[in-house]
């Protein structure tokens, strides 16, 4: 019979080894998010400041800091959920899946550094995109994902220079400089929403990212309308010298030579921004690969569920053959048709996958305790369980410590009904296997401490079928006392744990 008090010590083994990697991460997410704001400040002292030099050497080394925790971040194996292990690594760097999913929330934080990185570098190089294959985000291992590229370096660059915009054409009477920084930055947000018009987003975060970048657009093309009224009107001439070359007029041959000079950064920026979406290409074939994979992904998770809830409803028939012959096949579908989509790419390893994986264990975990250890296949689940439940470790797939939990709650409303088909042929002995064993599987749960936010939804179904074997058995003892048989009112009203 399952002992409580052994499986809570198998599943908090678990959850806290689970726990402590998923804090680690988060005590570096904070030291991530800290590193970013002291450069951001150190940018706003020399900005603000008359005396530069020795502010400019504290930004320098604030800069320097942050590039290390930043690259020390991406090198750490710790800091990645490292589901599936790259078998030609002969180090722990080459170990990691290169799409390996970050833990905690570090990916949002490496998306902030890459939109920091950008931003400097746009200010910097004159007007310049920050490619992804820069010194910056190279190394052992990339430190971007195309995620986090797209994201920070691109769609949050956006929305900065429209921020940085908004800023410079405050003082454009005093800067001659500042309409044409904005035509620039309109210029450069627009050809960025082009190249991402390309992308099938779906219905993925950086959809939501994606759709703002318009409104970036929108502001600066506000702000060039709003200048060049406020000019008109104030009489002041707000197209500086420094203007873009297809908004100047050329007035005498003295400006030949400038224009010549202003061909060159023509044809630099033309350069660059073919790069760019060279770049952008690439990625985007990624993600279409990508994408590819995972619906390959959706089709096949259908074939191994079906498997895997059909070998259920066979032992519930007491089809035992049958149903081992359906948890082989959702197995072998798992094997030969999932596990290498997943081990392209790891971050395919939730939704559809996961949700296989926790109803084979869920399966699993019925066969094992009708049956023990399954050696005589050609048993009838009429006879009386062997109560046995499987540990974590007994589950030959590679679950998570989320999937086994979720799996052993769904597996009491599996233990619920066989309890409403023992209690109608008078079975009480088998009624009262079945009501200790999840009262059991109640206790280990909630002993477990904090659990995952998909498993808290399935303790109030697992109390309400405990509550309905109690019933069973009461009517059990009812018919006892009085000799004769009646109706059960759990025949009339059904039973289900897992709504």
């Amino acid at each position: 019979m399952v002992d409580y008090r052994e499986l809570t010590n198998q599943l908090v083994a678990k959850m806290k080894q689970e726990d402590d990697l998923r804090n680690t991460a988060y005590d570096r997410s904070w030291e991530l998010n800290a590193a970013l704001i002291r450069v951001e400040m150190a940018h706003e002292e020399v900005l603000s400041s008359p005396d530069k030099k020795e502010l400019i050497s504290i930004l320098e080394k604030e800069e320097e800091s942050l590039d290390k925790v930043f690259r020390e971040t991406a090198l750490s194996p710790d800091m990645y959920n490292n589901i599936v292990h790259n078998p030609s690594g002969n180090d722990e760097i080459t170990a990691i899946h290169e799409r390996a999913p970050r833990r905690g929330n570090i990916d949002y934080k490496m998306e902030s550094y890459a939109r920091y990185k950008s931003v400097r570098y746009y200010l910097n190089e004159n007007n310049g995109l920050l490619s992804p294959k820069a010194p910056c985000f190279s190394g052992k291992r990339s430190i971007l994902t195309d995620e986090e590229y797209l994201g920070g370096a691109c769609i949050g660059l956006c929305h900065d220079l429209s921020k940085i915009a908004v800023s410079r054409a405050s003082n454009a009477m005093s800067d001659p400089t500042a309409v044409k920084f904005v035509h620039f930055a309109r210029d450069t947000v627009s050809n960025i929403l082009q190249e991402l018009l390309e992308f099938d987003w779906r219905n993925s975060p950086l959809r939501r990212k994606y759709d703002s970048t318009k409104y970036a657009l929108k502001q600066l093309e506000t702000v060039l309308y709003e200048l060049s009224v406020a000019g008109a009107l104030g009489g002041h001439n707000l197209k500086s010298e420094d203007g873009p070359k297809q908004k100047r007029i050329k007035v005498d041959a003295e400006n030949n030579s400038n224009e010549k000079e202003e061909g060159k950064d023509t044809d630099t920026g033309t350069s660059a921004l073919n790069t760019f979406r060279q770049d952008i290409t690439e990625i985007k074939e990624r993600m279409d690969h990508r994408d590819k994979l995972r619906e390959t992904l959706i089709k096949s998770s259908r074939d191994a569920q079906k498997a895997a809830k059909n070998s259920i409803f066979a032992m519930h028939r007491g089809n035992t053959k049958s149903a081992v012959q359906l948890l082989l096949d959702c197995e072998n579908c798992v094997r030969n048709d999932l596990l290498p989509i997943v081990k392209e790419e790891p971050t395919l390893r939730g939704g559809s996958f996961s949700n296989v994986l926790e109803e084979y264990v869920e399966g699993k975990l019925f066969y094992c305790w009708l049956h023990g250890n399954g050696e005589d296949e050609s048993g009838d689940s009429n006879n009386k369980p062997a109560g046995k439940i499987l540990s974590f470790d007994d589950i030959t797939l590679p679950i998570t410590v989320d999937e086994y939990i979720g799996g052993l709650c769904d597996l009491t409303g599996e233990i619920g009904r066989f309890a409403v088909a023992r209690g109608t042929v008078r079975d009480k002995e088998s009624v009262k296997v079945c009501l200790e064993t999840s009262k059991n599987i109640y206790m280990a749960i909630r002993m477990a401490g904090k659990l995952p936010g998909n498993i808290n939804k399935k303790m109030n179904p697992l109390k309400n079928s405990i509550e309905k074997m109690e019933r069973i058995l009461y009517e059990q003892s009812l018919m006892e006392m009085a000799g004769r048989k009646f109706a059960s009112s759990m025949e009339e009203g059904g039973f289900d744990a897992e709504d």
